[in-house]
């Protein structure tokens, strides 16, 4: 008795005994109050000089309830609905928008939890209704010009091709068109000096005659001029007929002084011919050429200029209204437009009772696919009534 004694007195009277120890009561800490749903506790470490009042995560009953990249796409987008609804006087109940509030605050305090969640998803789902057709993923598309953007440089990529072509084309055919006039014009010139050339006589030229030397002497370089550049449009692959030399080529397409008409009309009739079969090889060339390129290049890049012109058109009435979203449709109409211009000059009864160019044909299908569509529906099904007529009479 007296050892234990003396041992308890050993211990330093400053510091308690683990056996005097006396457990006190929980210190109760005014905390901020919490969502419905969401609780917080603080925990009193004993020797702490400071109370710790971070939130806890959700109990194991109250886990998140939705992805949280969903939830955070859906809160930004319901914020936007909320601007949106302010802005065109649409009236919301004053708990979808304390709902809405609330739960944006929660779950950047990270205090989401299943309650939430449900009153959150039916709030959302009545603001949705109540500015319908309008929605949080139109809202975010109208915002960025990207799409506008991307339409905007296709455009401007189909016209730096389509203009320089059509010009082309326009060109070539005009001097085409040109070649074939001065053809006609000097055959008919070369039958009327046929016919009166035995009636003159030796050094006396009557001024009709004369005249028309002239004219077929004009209307040869004039066509030999309209071939040389139409040839320029395929590259010079045609091989000219007239001599290379300037001077006799100056002499061919000229009249001689004096004038010997038997020997003029020799001369003349030779270089006429030579000229016209060096101006239909060259047209002959570039129908191949250019025909390729007005019956299968020119049509695709107008149906979808077509279908560029539709897009933009929908596109300015959806972001007016706040409608728009990003589909995979617009692509799809793209391609469409594409099948369309390239295989609408297949069917020659497509414009039937139209007079249309086929390039406006192209422009028109690929504004308008629908209308394309119809058309091969209506054709399959003539195709099917006359196919079950021809069976019974086969069998």
């Amino acid at each position: 008795m007296a050892k234990e004694a003396a041992i308890d007195n050993l211990e330093p009277t400053g510091q308690a005994s683990l056996r005097n120890v006396t457990t006190l009561p929980k210190r109760e800490v005014d905390a901020e109050p919490a969502d419905p749903g969401s609780s917080s506790s603080v925990t009193v470490l004993p020797g702490s000089k400071a109370e710790s009042r971070a939130p806890q995560a959700p109990a194991a009953g109250e886990s998140l309830a939705v992805n949280h990249a969903v939830l955070s796409q859906k809160l930004c987008e319901a914020e936007l609905m909320l601007a949106h609804a302010a802005e065109t006087g649409k009236k919301l109940k004053p708990d979808i928008v304390a709902t809405l509030t609330n739960a944006r605050d929660a779950n950047a305090r990270g205090a989401w939890t299943k309650a939430l969640a449900e009153k959150f998803w039916s709030a959302y789902s009545q603001l949705c209704a109540a500015i319908k057709p309008v929605t949080g993923e139109s809202l975010t598309a109208c915002g960025c010009n990207t799409i506008v953007k991307r339409y905007r440089f296709g455009t401007i990529c189909l016209l730096s091709l389509i203009l320089p072509l059509s010009i082309l084309m326009f060109i070539n055919t005009r001097i085409s068109d040109e070649i074939n006039d001065r053809i006609k014009e000097n055959n008919a010139l070369v039958v009327k000096l046929h016919d009166q050339l035995p009636s003159i006589q030796q050094g006396r030229v009557p001024a009709d005659i004369l005249t028309q030397f002239q004219q077929l002497a004009t209307s040869n370089r004039s066509l030999y001029s309209l071939a040389s550049a139409l040839n320029h449009f395929i590259l010079g692959v045609v091989r000219d007929t007239l001599p290379s030399s300037e001077d006799e080529r100056r002499k061919a397409l000229q009249l001689s002084v004096p004038l010997d008409p038997a020997q003029e009309w020799s001369d003349k009739i030779k270089t006429y011919q030579d000229i016209r079969t060096y101006a239909k090889d060259v047209q002959q060339m570039n129908l191949m050429f250019y025909g390729a390129i007005t019956a299968y290049l020119l049509p695709i890049l107008y149906a979808l200029l077509g279908a560029c012109a539709y897009a933009l058109r929908s596109l300015s009435q959806q972001i007016r209204a706040r409608t728009y979203t990003s589909t995979c449709a617009d692509f799809a109409r793209i391609i469409i437009a594409v099948i369309a211009g390239l295989v609408v000059g297949l069917f020659n009864n497509f414009t039937q009772g139209i007079s249309l160019s086929p390039l406006a044909v192209a422009f028109l299908v690929g504004y308008g696919v629908e209308i394309f569509f119809s058309f091969l529906d209506t054709f399959l099904e003539t195709l099917r009534k006359v196919r079950s007529r021809q069976l019974p009479q086969r069998a």
